[in-house]
């Protein structure tokens, strides 16, 4: 009997993933910014932030020049502060 790590590597991740998330969950963009420049040690070069999945997501975009001298897009994404409202779309008359 052959036995596998993917299916228990995959649940493993599964489980963890929530807890990745939330330490992202609400960070502004000089947060995402100094986050890159610490951990690449680099140079910021240029930032911004675009809204992704229907707003559910903001996703920072960090510009960085690293210590070798190659420039590199590091991308933060951070659920949104503000959540959707449900009726938002809906502008149905209600009876």
């Amino acid at each position: 009997m052959k036995i596998t790590f993917r299916p228990l590597f995959f649940a493993a991740f599964c489980l963890a993933l929530p807890s990745i998330a939330s330490a992202y969950q609400s960070m502004s963009l000089e947060q995402a910014v100094s986050k890159v420049q610490k951990d690449t040690g680099g140079k910021v070069l240029s930032a911004d932030t675009r809204l992704v999945e229907r707003g559910r997501i903001t996703e920072y975009r960090v510009k960085v020049l690293t210590l070798d001298g190659h420039v590199k897009v590091v991308p933060i994404r951070t659920e949104t502060a503000k959540p959707l409202d449900a009726n938002a779309g809906d502008n149905k008359e209600k009876h």
